[in-house]
Order: C-alpha cells, then sequence, then structure tokens
C-alpha cells in the first residue's frame, strides 16, 4: 500500500482495529444497503461494533437483513438488536422464539437491558446465562435509565451483575450522562470505579431524549474524550458521525493541536 498523502499527520496516538478499547458502536435506524456500504468502505477502522436499533430487524426483509449483518461481519463489525427488542420479546412471552429468531437472523451478539419493561435484575442475570450458555451468544448488557424511568438497582451493582454474569462490556444509558448534576456525576464515576473504565461503554444521548438536540450530541462526545481520553468506549454514534468522532480522538477535529 503506497503512504498515505498526509502520513505524519497523525495527530495524538490511537489503537487501531482489533481494539481492546477505544471501542466506538454505531446506531443503524436501518440504514439501507448503499448508506451501509458508504459507512464501511469510509469508516470500517474507525467502529468495532453496530447496534440495529430497538426492534428494526423485525421490519426488515430476511434477506436484507442478514446481508446488513454479513456486511458488518466481513468488515470486523459486530452487529446485534437493540436491547428493547429484547424486553418486548419477554413482555410478550416470546423470548425463547427471540433468541432462535437472532440466531436464525445471523446474529451472533445480542444486548440485555431493563430499562423499559418492568423486568428483575435477575431477569437480566437469567437472559445473559441463556444467551450465552444455551445460544453460544456474545452478550453486551446495559444499565442505567430511560426517559425517566429508573431501576432500583444501584449503578455499579448493575454493572457488575452483567460483567460477573459473562457480559463482554456494559453500555451505560445516555439518560444518566444528561443531568449534570453531583450526584449524577458521583453514580457514573462509581460504575467506571467498579467495573473499570475499559468495560463501560457511554452511549450518546439522541433526539430520541426530549430536549436533545444536535449541540448538545457534540457535547456530550466532546467531555467523554476530554475527561477519559481517546481510548473511551463510546456508543450511539449516528454513521455520518464516526468520522467527526475519530478526528477528536485524534485532536485532528475542532481540538486539533491541543495537549492532553
Amino acid at each position: 500500500m503506497s503512504e498515505h498523502y498526509f502520513e505524519g499527520f497523525d495527530g495524538r496516538p490511537r489503537s487501531e482495529k482489533p481494539r481492546a478499547t477505544g471501542l466506538t458502536m454505531v446506531i443503524d435506524w436501518g440504514i439501507g444497503p448503499n448508506e451501509q456500504h458508504d459507512l464501511v468502505v469510509q469508516a470500517s477502522a474507525h467502529f468495532e461494533l453496530a447496534k440495529v436499533a430497538v426492534g428494526v430487524s423485525r421490519l426488515l426483509p430476511n434477506d436484507y437483513l442478514s446481508q446488513k449483518l454479513r456486511v458488518y461481519l466481513e468488515h470486523d463489525i459486530e452487529p446485534f438488536p437493540g436491547g428493547m427488542f429484547l424486553e418486548y420479546a419477554e413482555v410478550e412471552e416470546k423470548t425463547e422464539a427471540y433468541f432462535e429468531a437472532v440466531c436464525r437472523a445471523g446474529y451472533r451478539c445480542i444486548e440485555v437491558s431493563d430499562n423499559m419493561a418492568e423486568v428483575t435484575l435477575e431477569w437480566k442475570q437469567r437472559m445473559i446465562r441463556r444467551a450465552i450458555e444455551e445460544f453460544g451468544l456474545r452478550v453486551i448488557g446495559e444499565v442505567g435509565k430511560k426517559e425517566g424511568l429508573h431501576s432500583g438497582a444501584e449503578l455499579k451493582d448493575d454493572a457488575k451483575l452483567c460483567l460477573d454474569t459473562g457480559s463482554s462490556i456494559v453500555l451505560l444509558e445516555a439518560a444518566e450522562l444528561i443531568d449534570e448534576d453531583e450526584a449524577t456525576t458521583g453514580m457514573v464515576e462509581g460504575v467506571v470505579e467498579a467495573v473499570g473504565l475499559e468495560k463501560v461503554m457511554f452511549e450518546l444521548p439522541g433526539p430520541w431524549i426530549e430536549g436533545i438536540n444536535g449541540s448538545d450530541i457534540h457535547r456530550m462526545r466532546r467531555q467523554l474524550v476530554d475527561r477519559y481520553g481517546p481510548e473511551v468506549n463510546v456508543g450511539n454514534v449516528a454513521p455520518s458521525e464516526i468520522i467527526p468522532l475519530e478526528a477528536y480522538r485524534r485532536g485532528l477535529g475542532v481540538n486539533a493541536g491541543k495537549r492532553e
């Protein structure tokens, strides 16, 4: 491969795939094949995970859904269905069918969350174990609240339970990061201290949260990198924002030339 035109203008050090830290997760709300092709051709080196949001998997034709998952996997990107789809399956008493459908579609990973349905931590633990032991799936656990709903457990205890049960990483729900009061900051830092920064992925908020706009998302993205460094794990990144986030991680964005 010939030398890049801008070889040496690399900004600050940054790990390369396959990464153990500094992971990025894109949120896929059902983007079409052309947009997905553009995304992976341009940016596959800069993200590791793709969440097919909520129950979007049900709305895509079988052939296209399987194609979408294959494209991600061919570029070393792990796709997984949003955790609220499993919560829906629990409410409808269809978790067995859900696991089977996940495997038939070609997913190798799922998210287990408890932020919308009235479920217990024991349920969450049981779902993680079933996914791993019975279906051979990788599990990403999510902790926190969504749109004002609160779990009865401490965030750090919830995160530890997910990891101890077999989750490879925990997603910290974006709604927990919106309030900038001291108590919220303390809870977030409690999770980081309890399980380690490398095991936490901070999910960015989106327009599905009341009062959130583009500037809020950009601000939080900058705050995460500024606070935890370029190797912080960041999730719920819009496809169009993968490259700008990577630029900021490397100090090649609006922070160009700044030193840590």
